[in-house]
């Protein structure tokens, strides 16, 4: 697994937050939009939209989208459970 980021976004920061809140690492690669990176064809063809953040699974599948990304490791790693236990709880 590899996670595209972005140093100074929003997004991607909650990601990193909630991976650091699970405890867990992986690996990432900070794409700079400054240079223009996020448009470089290799990169639109990870993330057509060019935005980040963006998990890469083994299997070469990719997630976009923070919220999409977090309620996959809280499915992978449910403890601790960061959206709640109960049905109101992750409401």
């Amino acid at each position: 697994m590899k996670l595209y980021d972005l140093k100074n976004g929003l997004n991607p920061r909650r990601v990193r937050i909630f991976l650091a809140e699970k405890g867990i690492s992986i690996p990432s690669e900070f794409v700079d939009m400054m240079k223009g990176e996020n448009k470089a064809q290799t990169y639109l063809a990870i993330n057509p939209m060019g935005l980040m953040p963006v998990l890469e699974l083994d299997d070469g599948t990719h997630l976009a989208e923070s919220i999409a990304i977090c309620r996959y490791f809280e499915e992978l790693h449910p403890e601790p459970p960061l959206f709640g236990t109960t049905t109101l709880e992750r409401a």
